[in-house]
């Protein structure tokens, strides 16, 4: 535990809340509610500061404040992981923001007190699609195990049977069996994808059928799933302003997904405060591809309930112009923040004290 954080208190109390509590809607360390600030829209709040400020041991207290308690994800956007794509995977089909969405998603699908195991389908169907873009019928080795690794994402409890691993091999058998031939994968593989995922009477098949529907309003789809993830691999393959244009609905599929883990009032009552997402170094590629598309879809209107702590190597930054601002103990209570008109005002931007990630002598 980080209990002995310096200058702590503001981030950390239980009582009175601190910012976390008041905006994750639990006590640090146990599962006790609290009442949120923010109850319609958190701010995505932003810690700021040069090297040596103790940045990233604020994000680590964080996690361990609450891994297990709601689902929780540490992503650092600074990690190797990051950088560039594994030595076999096409670059056309790979992204730094693809990679971290994927990160995100697997440690915040697993279990925590009181609740199941979180599927992320909508996110596993786009992944799915970005993917089929490097594919070819001569990486069948490949393709099995990139398939696996998205199609799990779409898991949840219900299906950690042997159902499941019986499901996802028959998925995977039908996607390689469209890929016989030469010409391109992207069709053929959404179409196995679609087929696989609005078959079957179970809940958790309609959860599928419905992740997949999902995409049908997407724009120039004409209400067509089929149509709007064949525009997503191919905006991703293209790169540019049209490849952040698929991550950004990336960004939101999962963000959809998580909004359906607290769907209805007995997944209310199973799962407490909100989900939490951390990111460390968010001024990389991989940070800002989360960050943007979240305080651009708040800006439009497009309500999501994750609670967001980044950490910005430096003081300030293009994407965050018009944050509110405020020193860490002036956040010991309300803090005040009222989101204006702009992306960027979405955001709090939270200069971190000389040593507020160290240990007191």
């Amino acid at each position: 535990m980080h209990t002995g954080l310096h200058d702590r208190g503001a981030l950390f109390d239980a009582d009175p809340p601190g910012l976390a509590s008041r905006l994750v809607g639990l006590r640090p360390y146990q599962p006790r509610a609290t009442p949120y600030e923010h109850p319609e829209e958190p701010p995505f709040v932003v810690f700021a500061g040069g090297r040596g400020l103790g940045k990233t041991a604020v994000l680590l207290a964080l996690h361990d404040a609450y891994r297990g308690h709601t689902p929780t994800a540490l992503v650092d956007a600074e990690d190797r992981q990051f950088g560039a794509p594994p030595p076999d995977r096409p670059a056309e089909s790979w992204s730094p923001v693809g990679q971290a969405l994927t990160t995100a998603a697997e440690q915040l699908a697993e279990p925590v007190k009181g609740a199941g195991r979180i599927g992320f389908p909508r996110l596993s169907c786009g992944l799915l699609a970005v993917a089929a873009g490097g594919w070819s019928a001569r990486d069948v080795p490949r393709v099995r195990q990139e398939a696996e690794r998205v199609l799990l994402l779409g898991e949840t409890d219900s299906w950690l049977s042997g159902f499941s691993g019986r499901w996802t091999s028959k998925v995977i058998s039908r996607l390689v069996a469209s890929m016989s031939g030469t010409g391109p994968m992207t069709e053929p593989v959404i179409e196995a994808t679609l087929e696989a995922f609005t078959e079957g009477v179970s809940p958790a098949h309609r959860r599928l059928r419905g992740a997949a529907a999902w995409y049908r309003d997407c724009p120039n789809a004409d209400g067509s799933p089929k149509l709007a993830l064949i525009l997503l691999s191919r905006h991703f393959r293209a790169g540019g302003d049209s490849r952040r244009h698929a991550e950004r609905h990336l960004v939101r599929a999962l963000l959809a997904d998580l909004d359906d883990a607290y769907a209805g009032v007995v997944q209310r009552s199973h799962r407490r405060g909100r989900p939490l997402l951390l990111i460390d170094n968010v001024q990389e590629r991989a940070g800002l591809g989360l960050m943007e598309p979240v305080l651009r879809d708040r800006a439009d209107g497009i309500r999501d309930q994750a609670v967001f702590f980044a950490a910005l190597r430096g003081h300030t930054h293009p994407a965050l112009r018009n944050a509110g601002r405020l020193d860490l103990p002036e956040t010991a209570r309300a803090t005040g923040w009222r989101p204006g008109t702009s992306p960027s005002s979405r955001a709090l931007l939270v200069p971190l004290p000389r040593g507020a990630g160290q240990t007191p002598a």
